[in-house]
């Protein structure tokens, strides 16, 4: 018969409430440790009470998700995940999605629902959400002598059911009123589909069911003798271990699975390790290229420098070779540490002179007729000219004649105004005897301007 899995949540709703009620018993606010590689569920309180752990997935609030623990097996002892491969085997027979697929979208309440279907198809009906990272919880089962519970009474069984019912988790009563009477090894008696009686060692409970739900509850009169409720509760103890051996056999399974699953990831990081060793050893050889790319383009820069300057000196040699006409001197070879020889600043020991002029007179020159030579092949030697510096105002002298007859101007300070009447007669005493003598000059005088 395929169940769904609502029809598996209604199945452990009330034992499973039992069960808690009796580990909060145990706890209370005791702090707790959980070692999986014991595996060991211990009360810091009371190190006499340990527990068995088993592992059925964990629920991330930062990745929103619900991971089964059976998705990554190998890190966890085969005996700690075995019921959570219970629970997918068992889920993967009645075609429940929310218990064969490795992660699943979470929901508001889906891990305490997962938790209830995995303790119908696994017998353990004690879970524990232990908090072990920022918003990450690990929902465990648990399991253990001390959890369990005592022979049924039915005021006990009366709570139970009354407190599971304020949850709202259970869908159909009828359902979860059977399943817990069988499990708890209590007798149970259906009149019609509207009324059952629960029978137990300390007396009877009538329940009374509208459209599936309980309506009201009573106490009635015991249907079955001791000897009946002994078989019952034969009965429940034989479904317990029924699903213990099962859970051995799954451990088997573990086994292969994480074998399986630590030879594949052991694999896959062979070959990432591979392809980063390959992505690195590419990368180095990128690297290498170029840098031998550019080292070879700096060797070629550096030849090609090397070019042009060659050029660029055979191009001045081959200028200087040209200059080199006999019998000339160019100015780069007088002024071989100048870059620039005309452009040179006077020296700072030059002073200040008076400069002269001498040359013969008219009389004593002779002028050369006019086909004797042409002016170009008159001797330098025929002027004899006197230089010398006096001061920055000079005034040349060119005859013995202006020699007596000059007079200096008249003496003015700076910023006094000329005498312009005293100068215009100056130059009217001296021009007449300038006339007169004008005749008298040579030709070098003429040529010269004197």
């Amino acid at each position: 018969m395929m169940k769904t899995l609502q029809d598996l949540i209604d199945e452990s709703i009330f034992i499973s409430t039992e069960y808690q009620a009796r580990l909060a018993e145990l706890t209370g606010d005791s702090d707790w440790s959980v070692d999986f590689s014991a595996p060991s569920f211990t009360l810091e309180a009371d190190n006499s009470v340990t527990l068995n752990p088993y592992l059925l997935g964990t629920e991330s609030e930062s990745r929103g998700t619900w991971i089964w623990s059976w998705k990554e097996l190998g890190y966890f002892p085969d005996a700690v995940v075995a019921p959570a491969i219970q629970t997918r085997e068992g889920g993967a027979q009645h075609s429940i999605d929310e218990l064969t697929t490795d992660e699943l979208t979470l929901k508001d309440g889906l891990a305490r629902r997962l938790a209830l279907a995995a303790k119908t198809l696994t017998g353990v009906y004690a879970h524990y959400p232990v908090q072990v990272g920022p918003g990450v919880r690990a929902w465990i089962l648990l399991d253990g002598d001390l959890l369990e519970l005592e022979a049924p009474t039915v005021n006990r069984m009366g709570r139970v059911m009354a407190q599971a019912l304020q949850t709202g988790t259970a869908v159909n009563h009828l359902k979860a009123v059977d399943s817990y009477a069988r499990l708890r090894g209590a007798h149970i008696a259906w009149d019609t589909e509207a009324t059952a009686v629960i029978t137990a060692s300390d007396g009877a409970l009538r329940l009374w069911f509208d459209e599936g739900k309980i309506s009201g509850i009573e106490a009635a009169e015991p249907t079955v003798d001791a000897s009946e409720l002994n078989r019952c509760a034969a009965h429940a103890a034989s479904l317990r271990e029924q699903l213990r051996s099962e859970r051995s056999e799954v451990e088997n399974i573990a086994a292969a699975e994480a074998s399986a699953q630590t030879s594949a990831r052991a694999e896959q990081e062979a070959r990432e390790k591979a392809e980063r060793e390959q992505d690195d050893a590419q990368a180095t050889a990128e690297r290498e290229a170029a840098q031998r790319q550019k080292e070879a383009e700096a060797r070629e820069e550096a030849a090609r420098a090397e070019r042009e300057k060659a050029e660029r000196e055979a191009e001045l040699a081959a200028a200087r070779e040209a200059e080199n006409v006999e019998g000339t001197t160019t100015t780069d070879r007088v002024y071989t540490e100048v870059e620039e020889p005309y452009n040179q600043a006077p020296s700072e020991d030059i002073q200040p002179g008076r400069v002269t002029t001498n040359s013969l007179p008219a009389e004593q020159v002779e002028e050369p007729a006019a086909n004797d030579r042409s002016d170009e092949q008159i001797d330098d030697t025929e002027v004899l000219e006197t230089e010398t510096v006096e001061s920055n105002d000079y005034e040349v002298v060119d005859s013995e004649e202006k020699r007596r007859g000059y007079k200096p101007a008249a003496f003015r300070v700076a910023g006094d105004a000329p005498d312009l009447a005293a100068e215009r007669k100056e130059r009217e005493d001296v021009e007449p005897e300038a006339e007169q003598k004008k005749e008298k000059k040579g030709f070098f005088s003429r040529f010269f301007g004197l």
